[in-house]
């Protein structure tokens, strides 16, 4: 189920049946994504943020296996940009990231996704690209993605 993912300043929703669903629209996403794009991420335990981020790794041609970072809080891939994969699960706040010297990573030549962006909203410049990720109650494979792409994000 594909969305025209290219609207410009829209929240996009989408709604999947399956994980494979939910790493194709993050396949989808990474079509679009450039060098220096933030990729923000939130949703309940086991809502696919993961799920959703291997897709994007996918997308960019990460040959690595992707798992989330929840207790070395980063990881590193290459693939046609390199992806900086944080997860603030763990995290008490916006210090706490900053300590791991994500703002160095900000100005690197890559993508950064970050799980649990929520935690440490203060410090996600603006312009980064959010995406809720809601499970249905209804039905376990079912989620609903709402992608807040911002204006600079297509050309």
């Amino acid at each position: 189920m594909n969305v025209d993912i290219k609207s410009k300043g829209v929240i996009n929703t989408i709604r999947t049946m399956s994980h494979e669903e939910t790493h194709g629209e993050g396949k989808n996403l990474a079509s679009i994504l450039n060098s220096g794009d933030i990729v923000a991420l939130t949703g309940e335990l086991g809502a696919g943020k993961t799920v959703f981020t291997q897709g994007i790794c996918d997308g960019l041609k990460v040959s690595d296996s992707v798992i989330s970072p929840t207790f070395t809080i980063l990881n590193e891939y290459e693939g046609k940009l390199p992806v900086f994969h944080f997860d603030a699960y763990r995290l008490s706040g916006p210090d706490d990231i900053l300590a791991t010297g994500f703002g160095d990573y900000l100005l690197r030549e890559g993508v950064c996704i970050i799980e649990w962006a929520e935690k440490v909203k203060e410090v996600i410049p603006v312009g980064a690209i959010w995406v809720y990720i809601n499970q249905e109650q209804a039905a376990e494979n079912l989620r609903e993605l709402k992608i807040h792409l911002p204006e600079k994000v297509i050309d």
